[in-house]
């Protein structure tokens, strides 16, 4: 087994603007980092809201191996049917034990080295009533066969209280806990002494000429009127955010983490 596996994590993919930009980028970042798997967000996948089989299908031809969800998984009505004949997508493990498919995944890299994906989502400041996203996640990891050593977990939360929490909830348990949600990318990333690596959100892809991948005039009106207004998600000019780690396929233990930012300008 090789020394290290090369992953990357891609925040939330926001519409038309964000899938073109992981079509254009996507295949340099794999051949210039060596990337041995890609995980991504897909709520925002189809224009902002939700996912659907054609445009999932865009992203998993560009190389992406598991897709994880959040508040918007239901916008598209059709996904309540997809994410159970295709286990490559998973949804926040605490939604209700109603709803369908699972909330982890266990995927192949090429050469064969399995890795598992937890998705869970946040409580706090979120509107939907899901369970506790901590006792989802121990419940996950209880699942997750004892040799698999790569486990990631994207929790997909408002604040940055809660997505730590979950940080150090799991810190010596899984290789790397990262956020998801505010489509803005976070510094902090680091490796704890347990071998975890954590960053608070990767980001998002999509457009930042913008109000979180939104055009600014609807976003405006309704922030400044507070009357109901549709969203319409920009269509160009996405900057690409992601995450790659170095991950000890024997200890499961991250070695190296390293924020990637692929700008509209080098399409």
């Amino acid at each position: 087994m090789s020394e290290h596996i090369n992953i990357l994590i891609i925040g939330d993919i926001l519409g038309k603007a964000g899938r073109k930009a992981l079509r254009d980028h996507l295949p340099q970042l794999v051949h210039q980092h060596t990337i041995d798997f890609i995980v991504a967000n897909g709520e925002n996948l189809a224009s902002g809201f939700g996912t659907n089989r054609k445009v999932a299908d865009e992203v998993f031809d560009a190389g992406v191996n598991v897709l994880t969800n959040g508040n918007h998984c239901w916008d598209q009505r059709d996904f309540l049917k997809t994410i159970d004949e295709d286990d490559r997508f998973i949804r926040p493990a605490n939604f209700s034990p109603a709803a369908p498919g699972r909330g982890w995944t266990i995927q192949e890299t090429a050469a064969g080295v399995p890795i598992a994906v937890i998705n869970t989502i946040g409580q706090v400041f979120m509107s939907g009533t899901w369970d506790c996203p901590f006792a989802a996640a121990d419940k996950a990891l209880s699942e997750i066969p004892s040799d698999i050593k790569i486990i990631l977990m994207d929790m997909h939360a408002e604040t940055t209280s809660e997505k730590m929490g979950m940080g150090w909830h799991l810190d010596g348990r899984v290789s790397f806990v990262y956020g998801t949600h505010t489509h803005v990318p976070t510094c902090d990333e680091i490796i704890h002494k347990s071998g975890t690596a954590y960053q608070t959100d990767i980001g998002m892809t999509g457009s930042y000429q913008s109000i979180i991948g939104m055009k600014k005039e609807g976003a405006l009106h309704r922030m400044i009127t507070r009357l109901p207004q549709r969203f319409e998600a920009v269509e160009r000019g996405a900057t690409l955010f992601c995450t790659m780690i170095k991950v000890n396929p024997n200890t499961g233990e991250c070695a190296h983490i390293e924020r990637i930012k692929v700008e509209p300008s080098q399409t």
